[in-house]
């Protein structure tokens, strides 16, 4: 599956009525400005009801889905950048959300960056993953016998209790490109509060990981 493919599915997910993987932030009228970290097409932010004067922007390291993005929604500001490196001026959002994508970052870098972009009270809300879908991928793949996906989600793993025990993470040995965690409430209320949010709230479901906070 190609990444535009990916987010298209993940768009129909987030348009669907009754689909059990959708998880849709709730975005108040007086939520002017908005960034989407890893928006891919911006799927998320086309199934919210945002009002037509707002700011919206969006973030992803795939340029494929942010051209197909823009050209269903020309208004919206998709560019291509790293959660841990975003082109924006410090205090521009009243929100920043994020779909299952704050999982594939340097956590305690990206809860920086996320937080110098935001304004004072400003929210977030993320969905991430815990621990029982890391270890449904690291079982898939001793399953299958392969080597690759074995060694890549033990890395995972590990890093996930970095975070979870110690606050801390390491980019993947084969690739320091890519960092890849689950995380924990202990873990990223941890992480967040270490970059100034505060009133962290967590709701993890058997499918869905859902993290609030407001900078302070």
């Amino acid at each position: 599956m190609s990444t535009l493919e990916y987010h298209l599915a993940e768009l129909a997910i987030a348009r669907s009525k009754d689909d059990p993987r959708k998880a849709l932030p709730v975005l108040p009228a007086q939520f002017r400005s908005i960034l989407d970290l890893g928006c891919g097409a911006g799927q998320t932010l086309l199934a919210c009801a945002l009002n037509s004067d707002a700011l919206v922007c969006g973030v992803d390291i795939d340029e494929e889905p942010l051209q197909y993005g823009k050209r269903l929604r020309s208004d919206f500001n998709l560019v291509r950048a790293l959660g841990e490196q975003l082109p924006f001026a410090e205090q521009t959002f009243d929100v920043v959300i994020s779909r299952v994508a704050i999982p594939y970052m340097h956590i305690p870098t990206a809860m920086d960056e996320i937080a110098r972009v935001l304004k004072p009270g400003g929210h977030v809300w993320f969905t991430l993953h815990p621990l029982a879908l890391v270890r449904k991928w690291l079982w898939g793949a001793l399953r299958n016998g392969n080597l690759k996906g074995v060694i890549y989600q033990s890395y995972t793993l590990v890093n996930g209790l970095l975070l979870h025990c110690f606050g801390k993470q390491v980019r993947f040995p084969l690739n320091r490109a890519r960092c890849e965690s689950f995380q924990t409430e202990r873990g990223i209320t941890r992480a967040m509060q270490g970059a100034g949010f505060t009133r962290v709230q967590t709701e993890l479901h058997e499918q869905i990981f859902v993290v609030k906070a407001v900078k302070a």
